[in-house]
């Protein structure tokens, strides 16, 4: 099964945690898990999502595991769990040259490896230095707006990793 996207981790953690993009992010994975779109979902996006949900949001580490176990339990063949030594080699290399984070670096070059001509995101600074792999954020603007006054006014002082 070709498949013409990959998700990054700050999809999933907006699907699985009360806030203005849920509905959005939520559809998205909907749609992969059941196959109405040919989207892959790296398994380890979900380790990052609950870094992220715990760490950073302060969402209480059971609620967060139960939400990402949940979507986890699901039997589908778009979860990618495979991490071949020689990716893991391109993503660093990749992140080292265009400054970008390894874990960027691993989602570009897995993309590559797999055929995946597209990456959806919320990470608008991927978009600006990936050229040849096309970089989406499926959330439309208008809702990403309210989700980062969302963000902001329930965390003001919090400086929050790109997800």
């Amino acid at each position: 099964m070709g498949f013409e996207a990959a998700v990054d981790v700050g999809i999933i953690v907006l699907a699985h945690f009360k806030n203005p993009a849920r509905r959005h992010a939520a559809q998205l994975l909907l749609d992969a898990l059941t196959l109405k779109k040919r989207i892959l979902i790296p398994v380890n996006t979900y380790l990052g999502a609950y870094i992220i949900m715990t760490r950073y949001l302060k969402l209480r580490s059971t609620h967060v595991a139960k939400a990402l176990l949940k979507t986890l339990s699901i039997e589908s063949p778009v979860f990618y769990g495979n991490l071949p030594k020689t990716i893991a080699e391109k993503a660093l290399a990749s992140a080292s040259t265009l400054n970008i984070s390894s874990w960027d670096g691993y989602l570009i070059e897995m993309a590559k490896e797999l055929g995946v001509n597209k990456i959806y995101t919320i990470d608008e600074e991927l978009k600006r230095k990936i050229k040849d792999i096309e970089i989406e954020n499926p959330i439309p603007q208008r809702i990403m707006k309210e989700y980062r006054q969302y963000i902001h006014g329930k965390y003001p002082s919090k400086s929050f990793p790109k997800p």
